[in-house]
């Protein structure tokens, strides 16, 4: 790579991280807001976040007694907020150094959930023995499974290596609603070096991973908003969205050729 090149990434990804810590500070994710919602009176994404790490822990019954596993957990704000609002215990895992050390760990102390678990340097494509070897109540991989969309086998190996016939399985991800040769512009902000699957895809995978589909749900109308919200905030950045490009991510999930879906599962699985 030329260093002019070199030197683009590096103001493209600062660009980019820059935006993410100062519209949903501990999170990279468009939170969950009322479709109804008066996007201008909306200045960032922190509550929207902070609402949907609510609604899980509301969902899938977290509390005082859950020890959950969170995939991928990125700079740890989900995983943060639920074992600050339950008492959890908590193990959660990212591929990335920089936000295991640098956010997540700071994170967890500055909010006094230091004591309630880990954060770990890891893939969720292979995950440690020393993972694999305790109990969860529930596993969380929140906007993060479309990176393993062409390795959906080894994936969910992973997953349900974690699992016991108890655990609860809550998946939130992307899928596509039409070719993927019709989602060009998407992938201009996406940038995925594979198509993303479709729904029925998923759920393919799924049952051939011994897997039982429990729920499924569409939020694409409650993530629309946080687009409005964030390619505002892109604008006013960087006026010729070269870089901050989130309006084609809108345009997409607005036509429904693309969905943002959750996933509850359980593994088959018989108590020895």
């Amino acid at each position: 790579m030329s260093s002019t090149a070199n030197d683009l990434l590096m103001y493209s990804d600062q660009l980019m991280n820059d935006l993410w810590n100062d519209v949903a500070p501990g999170y990279f994710n468009f939170g969950r807001i009322s479709p109804d919602a008066d996007t201008d009176k909306i200045p960032d994404l922190k509550q929207a976040n902070e609402d949907m790490a609510d609604w899980i822990v509301a969902k899938l019954g977290i509390n005082k007694d859950s020890h959950i596993l969170d995939l991928a957990c990125g700079t740890g704000g989900y995983t943060v907020r639920i074992a600050q609002l339950t008492g959890c215990r908590f193990i959660a895992v990212d591929i990335t150094e920089s936000y295991i050390e640098e956010e997540c760990k700071k994170r967890a102390e500055e909010y006094g959930v230091s004591d309630q678990g880990e954060f770990l340097v890891g893939s969720m494509m292979d995950l440690s023995e020393e993972i694999k070897n305790k109990k969860y109540t529930h596993i969380l991989c929140l906007g993060a499974m479309l990176y393993a969309h062409d390795q959906m086998d080894k994936f969910l190996q992973n997953v349900y290596s974690c699992c016991d016939e108890e655990t609860k399985v809550f998946i939130w991800d992307l899928a596509r609603n039409v070719p993927w040769e019709e989602l060009s512009e998407f992938n201009e902000h996406l940038k995925m070096e594979f198509p993303l699957l479709t729904k029925e895809n998923v759920l393919d995978q799924f049952k051939s991973a011994q897997f039982e589909l429990t729920d499924c749900e569409d939020t694409t109308p409650y993530v629309v908003p946080g687009l409005v919200v964030i390619d505002k905030e892109c604008r006013k950045r960087e006026p010729e969205l070269k870089i901050l490009d989130f309006y084609k991510a809108e345009r997409a999930f607005r036509a429904g050729t693309v969905l943002y879906l959750i996933y509850c599962l359980k593994a088959m699985k018989t108590a020895d």
